[in-house]
């Protein structure tokens, strides 16, 4: 059978395409100056109309939608019957990091707690289950590992969290505190556990091709931040470094960091005091020099490109640990006057617990203004308190449609005033809802709050890895601003879904130094 003439011109276009992509990147390696991979991963994992053109990885096979372990032994986590504790507002203004872990167990329905509240199934709708952290197409490539070192009632060992027994796994028994210890730049001595964030990658690229690989690291964003706010509002403390050995992380839990790897990691325990002299010993840890990375449409070379080994002592620092790169002077809002938003009276009482078992991404936004002080509390949240940035590369814009007393048009948000500064005000819901492919809740929310990342500075900061930076840090404020939205009775949904080039145009960004990252949508709704 004759195949269409279009057919055959696109997929000889893609050929074309990736063996020039392949050969620039194959370039841009082996010269004297090292490649600016974060701008690189970002260009690679676009929305354009030339890839909706080619289509997903459909040639790939979806993978199971969970991992069976046939055989393995398994542990059944104890529901939770104590009080569901503080409100989001209280755990996030009074966020502390961790300075030191004290050597005391944790119990195992407090462990259990964690893990529900990180990625466990809140509910089920049509027999299909709801999940405690959102996921681009409800396919959830996101899983959880626990390295256990001291939880009563539970042996010292490996495990995989089963999200729908809500059970352990276990992989392995013995204590591999050490080998998780040795993988990181930070000590973290004394963590009774440690979780483990990985992706499968196909579970995303199936349907969405390279970009697939964004959803996965603001994903483990999601989880990572349900999980370090439940841990605080458990009294707890979470330590979540963002440099690891990947490969030594990959070979403890047995996955060969291509189609499934580590993209995060916590460890967690009681709190103790720490001075000065008890500070963790900091080691630095080398960035891997890219391999060619085959095919450029596989998404799984991004996260190679970002890898990190371990450092022989006396090595000097990786590349990227210079100065901030400042703020652009060509920006618009440079010297804007920005208007206070109001604080309102108290913080929402709903329990932080409660909020991440009810969270839902809006169905439907319906045309009524939000509040002011609605806004100003779910920006507070997004940009939080200090202790809480994963990385400071990451800027919230605001395109308001509908907020009481405030024009239509797109704004700046400056968390030390919590005020806005006016950038261009008009109506730009069509605009927006161009941007994001058509998408109606893009112009029915009340309002888009936009993380726009500086490619330039992570860049600099970390190497390749600042691109992983930017991506937790998006996803750990889309969940915040989730976790607002459930505590104010309105709604929120994520919209990762843009033509990358028409959003940076729109809020006046060349998609180079500066670019978004991200968004979330916000508003009354359901």
């Amino acid at each position: 059978m004759v195949r269409p003439v279009w057919t055959d011109r696109r997929r000889f276009l893609g050929l074309v395409g990736s063996g020039l992509a392949g050969l620039l990147w194959r370039a841009s390696a082996s010269g004297e100056r090292q490649p600016d991979w974060t701008l690189a991963i970002h260009r690679g994992t676009r929305n354009t109309p030339w890839r909706a053109l080619r289509g997903g990885r459909g040639a790939l096979r979806a993978p199971d939608r969970f991992k069976p372990y046939p055989g393995a032994p398994r542990h059944r986590l104890p529901a939770w019957e104590a009080d569901p504790g503080p409100s989001l507002g209280e755990v996030v203004r009074g966020y502390a990091p961790a300075g030191a872990f004290a050597p005391e167990p944790l119990s195992l329905p407090v462990l259990a707690r964690l893990l529900s509240l990180s990625n466990g199934v809140t509910g089920r709708r049509s027999e299909h289950p709801l999940r405690a952290a959102p996921s681009a197409g409800a396919l959830y490539a996101g899983e959880v590992y626990v390295v256990a070192e001291r939880v009563e009632g539970l042996p010292a060992g490996l495990y995989y969290y089963a999200v729908e027994d809500h059970a352990l796994v276990e992989l392995r028994r013995g204590t591999f505190g050490t080998e998780v210890r040795a993988a990181v730049e930070a000590g973290l001595e004394n963590a009774a556990v440690t979780v483990l964030l990985s992706n499968v990658f196909d579970r995303y690229a199936v349907r969405y091709g390279p970009r697939g690989y964004r959803y996965c690291v603001v994903d483990s964003g999601h989880i990572g931040e349900n999980l370090r706010l439940a841990a605080a509002g458990l009294g707890l403390s979470d330590h979540s470094p963002l440099r690891f050995d990947d490969d030594r992380l990959h070979a403890l839990l047995g996955i060969d960091g291509r189609k499934e790897a580590v993209c995060a990691l916590h460890a967690i325990g009681k709190p103790r005091p720490v001075g000065p002299e008890s500070a963790p010993r900091v080691r630095w840890l080398a960035p891997l020099v890219p391999e060619p990375p085959g095919d450029p449409e596989d998404p799984r070379i991004y996260h190679r490109a970002s890898k990190l080994m371990g450092a022989t002592p006396g090595d000097s620092p990786p590349p990227g640990k210079g100065p901030l790169s400042p703020p652009s002077p060509t920006d618009p809002s440079q010297g804007a006057t920005a208007g206070a938003l109001p604080r309102r009276r108290g913080a929402p009482a709903v329990p932080l617990a409660d909020a991440i078992e009810k969270r839902r991404s809006a169905e439907r936004f319906v045309d009524e203004p939000l509040a002011p002080a609605d806004l100003a509390f779910a920006l507070e949240m997004a940009a939080a308190h200090p202790s809480l940035e994963r990385a400071p590369d990451v800027e919230l814009l605001v395109v308001a449609h509908r907020v009481a007393s405030l024009a239509p048009g797109l704004y700046r948000y400056q968390s030390q005033r919590s005020a806005l500064a006016p950038l261009r005000q008009q109506d730009l819901r069509a605009r927006l809802r161009r941007a994001c492919m058509g998408q109606a809740k893009a112009a029915s929310a009340a309002a888009a709050i936009l993380m726009v990342g500086d490619l330039v500075a992570a860049s600099r900061r970390a190497g390749a890895r600042g691109y992983r930076d930017l991506l937790l840090e998006a996803g750990a404020m889309g969940q915040r601003i989730y976790l607002a939205a459930e505590s104010l009775g309105i709604a929120a949904r994520n919209l990762a879904a843009f033509w990358d080039d028409s959003l940076n145009d729109l809020v006046g960004i060349d998609g180079r130094r500066r670019a978004v990252i991200h968004l979330t949508l916000l508003g009354p709704g359901d």
